[in-house]
Protein backbone atom coordinates (compact mmCIF):
# COMPACT_ATOMS: atom_id res chain seq x y z
CA UNK A 1 0.00 0.00 0.00
CA UNK A 2 2.89 2.74 0.93
CA UNK A 3 4.42 1.98 -2.95
CA UNK A 4 0.89 2.93 -4.21
CA UNK A 5 0.72 5.82 -2.00
CA UNK A 6 3.84 6.79 -3.20
CA UNK A 7 3.22 6.38 -6.96
CA UNK A 8 0.14 8.49 -6.41
CA UNK A 9 1.80 11.67 -5.07
CA UNK A 10 3.68 11.67 -8.47
CA UNK A 11 0.09 11.59 -10.85
CA UNK A 12 -1.01 15.21 -11.51
CA UNK A 13 -4.73 13.85 -11.21
CA UNK A 14 -6.05 14.14 -8.06
CA UNK A 15 -7.49 11.09 -6.65
CA UNK A 16 -9.81 10.28 -3.80
CA UNK A 17 -11.53 7.11 -1.62
CA UNK A 18 -14.99 7.40 -0.50
CA UNK A 19 -17.46 5.34 1.42
CA UNK A 20 -21.21 4.89 0.72
CA UNK A 21 -22.20 8.51 2.85
CA UNK A 22 -19.57 10.08 0.75
CA UNK A 23 -17.26 10.33 3.75
CA UNK A 24 -13.48 11.05 2.18
CA UNK A 25 -11.22 7.76 3.04
CA UNK A 26 -8.24 8.73 1.47
CA UNK A 27 -6.83 11.23 -1.40
CA UNK A 28 -3.94 12.73 -3.24
CA UNK A 29 -1.73 14.77 -2.16
CA UNK A 30 -2.41 16.85 -5.64
CA UNK A 31 -6.09 17.80 -3.52
CA UNK A 32 -4.32 20.92 -2.36
CA UNK A 33 -3.90 22.55 -5.29
CA UNK A 34 -7.86 22.64 -5.28
CA UNK A 35 -8.83 23.22 -1.64
CA UNK A 36 -5.61 24.17 -0.20
CA UNK A 37 -5.64 22.06 2.61
CA UNK A 38 -3.50 18.98 3.14
CA UNK A 39 -4.84 15.39 2.17
CA UNK A 40 -4.82 14.61 6.04
CA UNK A 41 -7.38 17.12 6.77
CA UNK A 42 -9.91 15.94 4.34
CA UNK A 43 -10.65 12.32 5.88
CA UNK A 44 -13.74 11.83 7.24
CA UNK A 45 -15.40 14.86 5.53
CA UNK A 46 -17.78 15.10 2.68
CA UNK A 47 -16.52 14.93 -0.42
CA UNK A 48 -19.04 17.07 -1.96
CA UNK A 49 -18.40 19.97 0.55
CA UNK A 50 -14.79 20.56 0.76
CA UNK A 51 -13.61 20.01 -2.59
CA UNK A 52 -17.04 22.14 -4.24
CA UNK A 53 -18.37 23.58 -1.41
CA UNK A 54 -21.96 21.73 -1.95
CA UNK A 55 -24.20 20.89 1.05
CA UNK A 56 -25.99 18.43 -1.07
CA UNK A 57 -23.99 15.31 -3.36
CA UNK A 58 -23.40 16.75 -6.88
CA UNK A 59 -26.45 16.07 -9.05
CA UNK A 60 -24.68 14.26 -11.74
CA UNK A 61 -23.03 12.00 -9.29
CA UNK A 62 -22.44 8.88 -10.57
CA UNK A 63 -21.88 6.48 -6.84
CA UNK A 64 -25.51 5.62 -7.21
CA UNK A 65 -24.79 3.87 -10.84
CA UNK A 66 -21.54 2.22 -8.86
CA UNK A 67 -23.63 1.00 -6.24
CA UNK A 68 -26.83 -0.59 -8.77
CA UNK A 69 -23.15 -2.09 -10.46
CA UNK A 70 -24.26 0.11 -13.84
CA UNK A 71 -21.67 1.63 -15.58
CA UNK A 72 -20.57 5.47 -14.66
CA UNK A 73 -20.13 7.88 -17.24
CA UNK A 74 -17.18 10.57 -16.70
CA UNK A 75 -18.33 14.00 -16.05
CA UNK A 76 -17.08 17.85 -15.66
CA UNK A 77 -16.89 20.04 -12.61
CA UNK A 78 -16.88 23.24 -13.03
CA UNK A 79 -15.02 24.71 -9.83
CA UNK A 80 -13.11 27.86 -8.29
CA UNK A 81 -9.39 26.99 -6.25
CA UNK A 82 -8.73 28.65 -3.27
CA UNK A 83 -6.85 30.76 -4.89
CA UNK A 84 -9.92 32.12 -7.31
CA UNK A 85 -8.76 30.40 -10.11
CA UNK A 86 -11.14 28.71 -12.41
CA UNK A 87 -10.99 24.79 -13.21
CA UNK A 88 -12.31 22.34 -15.35
CA UNK A 89 -12.60 19.07 -13.50
CA UNK A 90 -13.08 15.99 -15.59
CA UNK A 91 -14.35 13.25 -13.39
CA UNK A 92 -13.78 9.19 -13.74
CA UNK A 93 -15.69 6.60 -11.13
CA UNK A 94 -14.52 3.07 -10.19
CA UNK A 95 -15.73 0.36 -7.49
CA UNK A 96 -13.34 -0.71 -4.69
CA UNK A 97 -13.64 -3.47 -2.09
CA UNK A 98 -15.77 -3.11 0.71
CA UNK A 99 -18.27 -0.80 -0.56
CA UNK A 100 -15.81 2.30 -1.12
CA UNK A 101 -15.23 3.88 -4.56
CA UNK A 102 -12.37 5.72 -5.81
CA UNK A 103 -13.00 9.49 -7.93
CA UNK A 104 -10.19 10.60 -10.54
CA UNK A 105 -10.27 14.35 -11.42
CA UNK A 106 -7.88 15.58 -14.32
CA UNK A 107 -7.36 19.37 -15.25
CA UNK A 108 -8.54 19.98 -18.64
CA UNK A 109 -8.88 23.59 -17.99
CA UNK A 110 -6.24 23.92 -20.90
CA UNK A 111 -7.40 21.20 -22.97
CA UNK A 112 -10.80 22.65 -22.81
CA UNK A 113 -9.92 26.49 -23.36
CA UNK A 114 -7.55 24.98 -26.72
CA UNK A 115 -10.83 22.98 -27.57
CA UNK A 116 -13.04 26.41 -27.23
CA UNK A 117 -10.47 28.17 -28.98
CA UNK A 118 -10.25 25.88 -32.16
CA UNK A 119 -14.29 25.77 -31.98
CA UNK A 120 -13.73 29.45 -32.53
CA UNK A 121 -11.23 29.55 -35.35
CA UNK A 122 -13.05 26.93 -37.11
CA UNK A 123 -16.48 28.90 -37.00
CA UNK A 124 -14.73 31.81 -37.89
CA UNK A 125 -13.01 30.18 -40.86
CA UNK A 126 -16.42 29.50 -41.51
CA UNK A 127 -17.71 32.66 -41.60
CA UNK A 128 -14.76 34.54 -43.68
CA UNK A 129 -15.83 31.60 -46.20
CA UNK A 130 -18.99 32.63 -46.42
CA UNK A 131 -18.66 35.79 -46.78
CA UNK A 132 -15.91 35.18 -49.12
CA UNK A 133 -18.79 33.72 -50.77
CA UNK A 134 -20.49 36.36 -50.74
CA UNK A 135 -18.29 38.62 -52.16
CA UNK A 136 -17.32 36.57 -54.50
CA UNK A 137 -21.13 36.46 -55.72
CA UNK A 138 -22.04 39.93 -55.84
CA UNK A 139 -18.99 40.56 -57.50
CA UNK A 140 -19.58 38.50 -60.06
CA UNK A 141 -23.61 40.10 -59.72
CA UNK A 142 -21.82 43.34 -60.15
CA UNK A 143 -19.78 42.30 -62.99
CA UNK A 144 -22.92 41.21 -65.21
CA UNK A 145 -24.79 44.29 -64.33
CA UNK A 146 -21.99 46.22 -65.72
CA UNK A 147 -21.98 44.31 -68.74
CA UNK A 148 -25.61 44.56 -69.33
CA UNK A 149 -25.34 48.15 -68.16
CA UNK A 150 -22.69 49.07 -70.89
CA UNK A 151 -24.53 46.46 -73.80
CA UNK A 152 -27.71 49.07 -73.19
CA UNK A 153 -25.80 52.03 -74.11
CA UNK A 154 -25.95 53.51 -77.71
CA UNK A 155 -22.70 54.75 -77.21
CA UNK A 156 -19.81 52.46 -77.83
CA UNK A 157 -17.43 51.49 -74.19
CA UNK A 158 -14.42 49.43 -74.02
CA UNK A 159 -12.05 49.14 -71.36
CA UNK A 160 -8.33 49.00 -72.51
CA UNK A 161 -5.22 47.58 -70.32
CA UNK A 162 -2.21 48.84 -70.26
CA UNK A 163 -0.96 46.78 -72.86
CA UNK A 164 -3.64 48.67 -75.64
CA UNK A 165 -5.83 44.80 -75.31
CA UNK A 166 -9.13 45.32 -75.14
CA UNK A 167 -10.24 44.13 -71.32
CA UNK A 168 -14.18 44.39 -71.61
CA UNK A 169 -16.42 46.20 -74.74
CA UNK A 170 -19.98 46.77 -75.39
CA UNK A 171 -22.36 45.74 -79.05
CA UNK A 172 -22.38 49.01 -79.59
CA UNK A 173 -18.73 49.66 -80.14
CA UNK A 174 -18.67 46.80 -82.59
CA UNK A 175 -22.29 48.28 -84.64
CA UNK A 176 -20.54 51.78 -84.99
CA UNK A 177 -17.03 51.10 -85.90
CA UNK A 178 -17.67 48.18 -88.40
CA UNK A 179 -15.45 45.15 -86.18
CA UNK A 180 -16.81 41.88 -86.44
CA UNK A 181 -15.12 40.41 -83.27
CA UNK A 182 -13.18 42.37 -80.42
CA UNK A 183 -11.22 38.93 -79.30
CA UNK A 184 -7.17 39.31 -79.48
CA UNK A 185 -7.04 43.16 -80.90
CA UNK A 186 -5.34 46.22 -79.93
CA UNK A 187 -8.03 49.43 -79.42
CA UNK A 188 -6.09 51.37 -81.89
CA UNK A 189 -6.88 48.39 -84.69
CA UNK A 190 -11.10 49.54 -83.46
CA UNK A 191 -10.41 52.76 -85.59
CA UNK A 192 -8.51 50.77 -88.53
CA UNK A 193 -5.14 52.19 -87.00
CA UNK A 194 -2.19 50.07 -87.02
CA UNK A 195 -0.20 51.50 -84.40
CA UNK A 196 -1.03 53.16 -81.14
CA UNK A 197 -2.66 56.56 -81.32
CA UNK A 198 -0.59 59.88 -81.09
CA UNK A 199 -3.25 61.29 -78.51
CA UNK A 200 -3.54 58.15 -76.51
CA UNK A 201 -4.10 59.21 -72.91
CA UNK A 202 -0.97 56.24 -71.76
CA UNK A 203 1.03 58.64 -73.53
CA UNK A 204 -0.21 62.13 -72.33
CA UNK A 205 -2.41 61.60 -69.41
CA UNK A 206 -3.66 65.13 -70.12
CA UNK A 207 -6.12 63.87 -73.16
CA UNK A 208 -9.14 63.46 -72.26
CA UNK A 209 -11.20 63.61 -75.79
CA UNK A 210 -10.15 62.85 -79.37
CA UNK A 211 -12.01 62.55 -82.54
CA UNK A 212 -11.90 59.51 -85.17
CA UNK A 213 -13.32 58.37 -88.20
CA UNK A 214 -14.03 54.59 -88.51
CA UNK A 215 -16.76 52.91 -91.08
CA UNK A 216 -17.52 56.13 -92.96
CA UNK A 217 -18.82 57.78 -89.20
CA UNK A 218 -17.03 60.71 -87.21
CA UNK A 219 -16.92 59.47 -83.67
CA UNK A 220 -16.34 61.76 -80.57
CA UNK A 221 -13.96 60.15 -78.42
CA UNK A 222 -14.08 60.38 -74.33
CA UNK A 223 -11.20 59.00 -72.04
CA UNK A 224 -11.26 58.36 -68.37
CA UNK A 225 -8.41 56.84 -66.62
CA UNK A 226 -9.77 54.19 -64.19
CA UNK A 227 -6.25 52.63 -62.37
CA UNK A 228 -4.23 50.92 -65.10
CA UNK A 229 -6.96 51.08 -67.26
CA UNK A 230 -8.40 53.51 -69.83
CA UNK A 231 -12.29 53.88 -70.58
CA UNK A 232 -13.10 54.95 -74.09
CA UNK A 233 -16.59 56.20 -74.54
CA UNK A 234 -17.35 56.47 -78.61
CA UNK A 235 -20.29 58.95 -79.64
CA UNK A 236 -21.45 58.89 -83.38
CA UNK A 237 -21.68 62.74 -83.89
CA UNK A 238 -22.13 62.50 -87.67
CA UNK A 239 -25.18 64.23 -87.53
CA UNK A 240 -24.01 66.68 -85.13
CA UNK A 241 -20.96 67.69 -86.94
CA UNK A 242 -23.11 67.90 -90.37
CA UNK A 243 -25.54 70.57 -88.31
CA UNK A 244 -23.03 72.28 -87.18
CA UNK A 245 -21.21 72.70 -90.66
CA UNK A 246 -24.86 73.71 -92.12
CA UNK A 247 -25.45 76.37 -89.19
CA UNK A 248 -21.66 77.93 -90.46
CA UNK A 249 -23.04 77.97 -93.85
CA UNK A 250 -25.75 80.23 -92.92
CA UNK A 251 -24.18 82.94 -90.30
CA UNK A 252 -23.13 85.07 -93.02
CA UNK A 253 -27.40 84.89 -93.91
CA UNK A 254 -28.10 85.26 -89.96
CA UNK A 255 -25.63 88.15 -89.73
CA UNK A 256 -27.83 89.41 -92.54
CA UNK A 257 -30.80 88.75 -90.80
CA UNK A 258 -29.76 90.18 -87.66
CA UNK A 259 -28.61 93.65 -89.15
CA UNK A 260 -32.14 93.76 -91.12
CA UNK A 261 -33.78 93.12 -87.80
CA UNK A 262 -32.42 95.70 -85.65
CA UNK A 263 -33.32 98.42 -88.20
CA UNK A 264 -36.24 96.73 -87.70
CA UNK A 265 -36.12 97.53 -84.18
CA UNK A 266 -35.02 100.54 -84.88
CA UNK A 267 -38.13 101.49 -86.67
CA UNK A 268 -40.36 99.86 -83.81
CA UNK A 269 -38.62 102.03 -81.53
CA UNK A 270 -39.70 105.24 -83.69
CA UNK A 271 -42.85 103.70 -83.83
CA UNK A 272 -43.46 103.07 -80.06
CA UNK A 273 -42.42 106.72 -79.26
CA UNK A 274 -44.92 108.03 -82.31
CA UNK A 275 -47.62 105.66 -80.29
CA UNK A 276 -46.72 106.82 -76.78
CA UNK A 277 -47.52 110.03 -77.91
CA UNK A 278 -50.63 109.54 -79.96
CA UNK A 279 -51.55 107.51 -76.45
CA UNK A 280 -51.25 110.47 -74.25
CA UNK A 281 -52.84 112.64 -76.58
CA UNK A 282 -55.69 110.34 -76.83
CA UNK A 283 -55.73 109.93 -72.77
CA UNK A 284 -55.74 114.11 -72.84
CA UNK A 285 -58.59 114.04 -75.34
CA UNK A 286 -60.66 111.33 -73.32
CA UNK A 287 -60.13 113.48 -70.03
CA UNK A 288 -61.62 116.09 -71.68
CA UNK A 289 -64.42 114.10 -73.09
CA UNK A 290 -65.04 112.72 -69.45
CA UNK A 291 -64.88 116.23 -67.99
CA UNK A 292 -67.59 117.71 -71.28
CA UNK A 293 -69.48 114.63 -69.75
CA UNK A 294 -69.57 115.12 -65.87
CA UNK A 295 -70.43 118.69 -66.55
CA UNK A 296 -73.57 117.72 -69.09
CA UNK A 297 -74.55 116.00 -65.34
CA UNK A 298 -76.67 117.61 -63.11
CA UNK A 299 -74.56 120.48 -61.31
CA UNK A 300 -76.71 120.05 -57.96
CA UNK A 301 -79.34 117.44 -57.37
CA UNK A 302 -83.14 118.85 -56.14
CA UNK A 303 -84.06 120.56 -53.26
CA UNK A 304 -87.03 119.72 -52.45
CA UNK A 305 -88.90 120.17 -49.54
CA UNK A 306 -90.04 116.92 -47.79
CA UNK A 307 -87.28 114.73 -49.53
CA UNK A 308 -83.46 114.25 -49.32
CA UNK A 309 -82.02 113.30 -52.79
CA UNK A 310 -78.60 111.51 -53.57
CA UNK A 311 -76.07 110.32 -56.28
CA UNK A 312 -73.22 108.82 -57.44
CA UNK A 313 -70.94 108.49 -60.88
CA UNK A 314 -68.06 107.02 -61.99
CA UNK A 315 -66.59 105.64 -65.31
CA UNK A 316 -65.14 102.72 -66.30
CA UNK A 317 -62.78 104.75 -68.49
CA UNK A 318 -62.02 108.28 -68.87
CA UNK A 319 -65.42 108.69 -70.64
CA UNK A 320 -68.69 106.46 -69.82
CA UNK A 321 -71.86 105.59 -71.10
CA UNK A 322 -74.02 105.97 -67.88
CA UNK A 323 -76.07 109.08 -67.11
CA UNK A 324 -78.51 110.67 -65.11
CA UNK A 325 -80.59 113.36 -64.71
CA UNK A 326 -82.93 115.73 -62.67
CA UNK A 327 -85.90 117.64 -64.69
CA UNK A 328 -87.30 119.95 -63.04
CA UNK A 329 -90.77 120.25 -64.36
CA UNK A 330 -93.69 122.64 -64.02
CA UNK A 331 -96.52 122.35 -60.93
CA UNK A 332 -93.98 120.55 -58.99
CA UNK A 333 -93.10 117.67 -61.29
CA UNK A 334 -89.13 115.89 -61.08
CA UNK A 335 -88.27 113.78 -64.07
CA UNK A 336 -85.50 111.56 -62.66
CA UNK A 337 -83.82 108.54 -64.36
CA UNK A 338 -80.92 106.56 -65.00
CA UNK A 339 -79.30 105.77 -68.37
CA UNK A 340 -76.94 103.04 -69.60
CA UNK A 341 -75.73 103.05 -73.18
CA UNK A 342 -74.06 99.38 -74.02
CA UNK A 343 -70.36 100.02 -74.65
CA UNK A 344 -67.75 102.33 -73.50
CA UNK A 345 -65.44 105.02 -74.30
CA UNK A 346 -66.00 108.05 -76.77
CA UNK A 347 -68.95 106.70 -78.58
CA UNK A 348 -70.74 105.70 -76.24
CA UNK A 349 -70.75 109.30 -73.80
CA UNK A 350 -71.75 110.84 -77.24
CA UNK A 351 -74.59 108.72 -77.07
CA UNK A 352 -75.29 109.20 -74.02
CA UNK A 353 -74.85 113.13 -74.45
CA UNK A 354 -77.52 113.00 -77.70
CA UNK A 355 -79.61 111.08 -75.39
CA UNK A 356 -79.62 113.81 -72.38
CA UNK A 357 -80.25 116.23 -75.11
CA UNK A 358 -83.21 114.53 -76.76
CA UNK A 359 -84.56 114.36 -72.64
CA UNK A 360 -84.28 118.38 -71.87
CA UNK A 361 -85.36 119.20 -75.00
CA UNK A 362 -88.63 116.83 -76.03
CA UNK A 363 -89.49 115.24 -72.60
CA UNK A 364 -90.26 118.53 -70.67
CA UNK A 365 -93.23 118.51 -68.71
CA UNK A 366 -94.59 115.23 -69.89
CA UNK A 367 -95.52 113.84 -67.01
CA UNK A 368 -96.39 110.16 -68.21
CA UNK A 369 -93.08 108.76 -68.14
CA UNK A 370 -94.25 105.94 -70.70
CA UNK A 371 -95.00 108.94 -73.50
CA UNK A 372 -91.71 110.31 -72.34
CA UNK A 373 -89.61 107.19 -73.03
CA UNK A 374 -91.31 106.27 -75.92
CA UNK A 375 -90.78 109.66 -77.54
CA UNK A 376 -86.84 109.58 -76.75
CA UNK A 377 -86.87 105.88 -78.38
CA UNK A 378 -88.49 107.48 -81.79
CA UNK A 379 -85.97 110.27 -81.77
CA UNK A 380 -82.95 108.12 -81.15
CA UNK A 381 -83.95 105.68 -83.71
CA UNK A 382 -84.04 108.27 -86.52
CA UNK A 383 -80.99 109.98 -85.69
CA UNK A 384 -78.57 106.43 -84.44
CA UNK A 385 -77.96 104.01 -86.79
CA UNK A 386 -75.07 101.52 -85.24
CA UNK A 387 -75.64 98.50 -83.05
CA UNK A 388 -75.40 100.86 -79.97
CA UNK A 389 -78.75 100.84 -77.95
CA UNK A 390 -79.58 102.33 -74.34
CA UNK A 391 -81.32 101.17 -71.44
CA UNK A 392 -83.45 103.59 -68.99
CA UNK A 393 -85.39 103.88 -65.73
CA UNK A 394 -87.27 106.75 -66.17
CA UNK A 395 -89.38 107.95 -63.00
CA UNK A 396 -91.73 111.14 -62.47
CA UNK A 397 -92.50 112.24 -59.14
CA UNK A 398 -95.36 114.43 -58.04
CA UNK A 399 -93.52 116.18 -55.23
CA UNK A 400 -96.57 117.33 -53.38
CA UNK A 401 -98.91 114.28 -53.17
CA UNK A 402 -95.79 112.02 -52.96
CA UNK A 403 -96.66 109.99 -55.96
CA UNK A 404 -94.32 108.71 -58.73
CA UNK A 405 -95.42 107.17 -62.50
CA UNK A 406 -92.45 104.86 -64.12
CA UNK A 407 -91.33 103.30 -67.23
CA UNK A 408 -88.64 101.18 -68.07
CA UNK A 409 -86.23 100.58 -71.33
CA UNK A 410 -85.18 97.29 -70.98
CA UNK A 411 -83.39 98.85 -67.30
CA UNK A 412 -82.33 97.18 -63.96
CA UNK A 413 -85.27 97.16 -61.98
CA UNK A 414 -85.85 99.99 -59.54
CA UNK A 415 -85.18 99.09 -55.51
CA UNK A 416 -87.78 100.67 -53.34
CA UNK A 417 -87.57 100.69 -49.40
CA UNK A 418 -90.43 100.19 -47.77
CA UNK A 419 -89.78 101.66 -44.12
CA UNK A 420 -93.45 100.51 -42.83
CA UNK A 421 -92.44 96.69 -43.74
CA UNK A 422 -88.62 97.39 -43.31
CA UNK A 423 -88.15 95.78 -46.87
CA UNK A 424 -86.85 95.91 -50.28
CA UNK A 425 -88.63 95.28 -53.66
CA UNK A 426 -87.96 95.35 -56.97
CA UNK A 427 -89.82 96.95 -58.88
CA UNK A 428 -89.95 97.11 -62.76
CA UNK A 429 -92.24 97.87 -66.06
CA UNK A 430 -91.91 95.98 -69.17
CA UNK A 431 -90.56 98.13 -72.11
CA UNK A 432 -87.61 97.38 -75.23
CA UNK A 433 -84.09 99.55 -74.81
CA UNK A 434 -84.07 102.56 -76.82
CA UNK A 435 -82.69 103.21 -80.22
CA UNK A 436 -82.96 99.61 -81.74
CA UNK A 437 -86.63 99.05 -82.66
CA UNK A 438 -89.35 102.39 -83.03
CA UNK A 439 -92.72 102.45 -82.26
CA UNK A 440 -92.37 100.45 -78.78
CA UNK A 441 -95.04 100.83 -76.22
CA UNK A 442 -93.91 101.10 -72.71
CA UNK A 443 -95.59 99.90 -69.60
CA UNK A 444 -96.00 102.14 -67.30
CA UNK A 445 -96.09 101.72 -63.20
CA UNK A 446 -96.77 103.73 -60.12
CA UNK A 447 -95.83 104.15 -56.25
CA UNK A 448 -96.82 106.35 -53.66
CA UNK A 449 -94.31 107.30 -51.16
CA UNK A 450 -94.60 107.09 -47.60
CA UNK A 451 -92.36 109.03 -45.00
CA UNK A 452 -89.22 106.97 -44.73
CA UNK A 453 -89.54 105.34 -47.69
CA UNK A 454 -86.24 105.47 -50.36
CA UNK A 455 -86.27 105.04 -53.83
CA UNK A 456 -82.98 103.66 -55.42
CA UNK A 457 -81.96 103.51 -59.21
CA UNK A 458 -79.08 102.44 -60.61
CA UNK A 459 -76.78 101.24 -63.41
CA UNK A 460 -75.92 97.23 -63.62
CA UNK A 461 -72.04 98.28 -63.07
CA UNK A 462 -73.16 98.03 -59.44
CA UNK A 463 -74.54 94.83 -58.67
CA UNK A 464 -71.96 92.97 -61.28
CA UNK A 465 -69.05 94.59 -59.94
CA UNK A 466 -66.99 91.69 -59.34
CA UNK A 467 -63.65 90.96 -56.96
CA UNK A 468 -60.52 88.77 -58.56
CA UNK A 469 -62.29 85.74 -57.78
CA UNK A 470 -64.62 87.19 -60.72
CA UNK A 471 -68.23 86.86 -58.28
CA UNK A 472 -71.10 89.74 -58.53
CA UNK A 473 -71.52 92.20 -55.61
CA UNK A 474 -75.09 90.79 -56.27
CA UNK A 475 -78.13 92.05 -55.43
CA UNK A 476 -78.53 90.21 -52.14
CA UNK A 477 -75.65 91.92 -50.70
CA UNK A 478 -76.90 95.60 -52.56
CA UNK A 479 -80.43 95.10 -50.76
CA UNK A 480 -78.39 94.12 -47.30
CA UNK A 481 -76.86 97.44 -47.29
CA UNK A 482 -79.74 99.66 -48.41
CA UNK A 483 -81.60 98.38 -45.39
CA UNK A 484 -79.10 98.64 -43.12
CA UNK A 485 -78.05 102.32 -43.98
CA UNK A 486 -81.46 103.35 -44.79
CA UNK A 487 -81.68 105.53 -41.30
CA UNK A 488 -79.11 107.72 -42.54
CA UNK A 489 -79.21 110.97 -45.09
CA UNK A 490 -79.31 109.51 -48.67
CA UNK A 491 -75.89 110.79 -49.50
CA UNK A 492 -74.52 108.81 -46.84
CA UNK A 493 -75.86 106.04 -47.37
CA UNK A 494 -74.86 105.84 -51.26
CA UNK A 495 -71.18 106.62 -50.14
CA UNK A 496 -71.37 103.71 -47.28
CA UNK A 497 -72.57 101.18 -49.96
CA UNK A 498 -69.89 102.25 -52.37
CA UNK A 499 -67.11 101.56 -49.66
CA UNK A 500 -68.76 98.01 -49.44
CA UNK A 501 -68.61 97.56 -53.34
CA UNK A 502 -64.90 98.32 -52.92
CA UNK A 503 -63.84 96.82 -49.96
CA UNK A 504 -65.73 93.10 -52.07
CA UNK A 505 -63.60 93.67 -55.04
CA UNK A 506 -60.79 94.02 -52.97
CA UNK A 507 -59.13 96.91 -55.58
CA UNK A 508 -60.14 94.93 -58.31
CA UNK A 509 -61.24 97.92 -61.15
CA UNK A 510 -64.38 98.67 -62.34
CA UNK A 511 -65.44 96.93 -65.62
CA UNK A 512 -68.33 99.16 -66.16
CA UNK A 513 -70.06 102.52 -65.27
CA UNK A 514 -71.47 102.78 -61.92
CA UNK A 515 -74.48 105.57 -61.42
CA UNK A 516 -76.75 106.08 -58.22
CA UNK A 517 -79.32 108.39 -58.61
CA UNK A 518 -81.75 107.84 -54.79
CA UNK A 519 -83.98 109.60 -53.02
CA UNK A 520 -85.75 109.25 -49.63
CA UNK A 521 -89.54 110.78 -49.07
CA UNK A 522 -88.89 112.09 -44.95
Amino acid sequence: MEYIKEILNYISEVVFVVNDRYQIQYCSPQVKNITGKPPEKMVGKKCHMVLFNKMEPCKDCQLQKLRENKIPVDIEHDTITHRGFRKLLSAKFITLADGTYAEILTDITSTKKLIDKLTRHSKELKASNVILNLKRKETEKEHRFILKTINSLNDGVMVVNPDLSINMSNSSIMEICGVHSMNNIKCYEVYGYKEQCKDCPLLDPRNVRAFREANGKKLTVTMNHFDKYIVESLRDTTKELKLIEEIKSQQSVLHEKQRQMALLNEDLLRMNDKLKTAHKIIDEELMQVGQIQASLLPEKLPEIPGYDFGAFYTPAEHAGGDYYDCIEMSNGYWGLGVADVSGHGIPASVIMAITRAIMRSYTYDIISSSEAVAMVNEILCDNIHTNDFVTMFYLVLDSAKGVCNFASAGHNPLLLYDKSEMLVRKVSAHGMFLGAFDMVEYEEGSLTLDSGDIVFMYTDGLNEAMNRSREQYGYDQLISKIMMFSALPVSEMIDNIMEDVRAFTQGHPFEDDITILAFKKL
